[in-house]
């Protein structure tokens, strides 16, 4: 029996302004099912909590794990699995905005589907960009790219190199480099997490949770 991709929701429905889909790692090359105490599935459950928090329930939360562990060549397997979560995610919120949140590969897969006509803000965490990798136009998007200088994993100079280029293009970047800081994020693993709720509520949110209307 193939694998299948599986995606979990949390969060309240009937508060939800907007949608963040959480977008795991993965390996170059491996076709195992993905299991839910995989560590790189684990290691945005974080990421997830910070946003829900920090949006005051306005944002609800889509954890994807992808049908297979990589990203296999032509294949690209991800990928397809991605954009069936979005389609659920519209299935099941209408028109809401959606923040994409990747790290690693999913990083890489982010930035591939960014142009989705719900996304509105790509957060690409250490992404894996191979040379020559074909990131679609992402205008009216804001991207988030964060990278630490001591990665051994991904690259940190082709997240420099994909902010120059994505400035050219006239798309709205922000970047941030932890020095020192390593592929797993966990070195302070909070600081990481701040940063992509911050970014998340202030991209997707039309009014930041505590704010007043005049």
């Amino acid at each position: 029996m193939a694998s299948a991709p599986h995606l979990r929701f949390s969060g309240s429905d009937a508060r939800a302004e907007a949608v963040v889909l959480l977008l795991h790692g993965g390996m170059e090359n491996h076709l195992s099912r993905v299991q839910a105490f995989d560590p790189a599935v684990l290691r945005l459950i974080p990421f997830g909590r910070s946003v829900v928090r920090a949006s005051g329930g306005r944002i609800a939360l889509a954890s994807l794990r992808y049908a297979v562990r990589g990203w296999n060549g032509d294949s690209e397997s991800p990928l397809p699995d991605a954009l069936w979560a979005l389609d659920q995610i519209g299935e099941r919120f209408g028109t809401v905005s959606v923040g994409l949140v990747g790290h690693s590969m999913g990083g890489r897969v982010a930035l591939r589907v960014g142009d989705h006509k719900a996304v509105r803000s790509v957060a690409a965490l250490a992404p894996w960009l191979p040379p020559g990798e074909p990131i679609p136009a992402l205008d009216d998007r804001t991207v988030l790219l964060a990278h630490g200088t001591a990665d051994r994993t991904t690259d940190p100079r082709a997240t420099d190199q994909l902010a120059v280029k994505l400035r050219e293009e006239g798309v709205d970047v922000e970047q941030h480099e932890f020095i020192g800081g390593r592929h797993s994020m966990l070195f302070p693993a909070g600081v990481w997490h701040g940063m992509v709720a911050e970014f998340m509520v202030r991209t997707l949110l039309t009014q930041e949770p505590g704010a007043s209307s005049s």
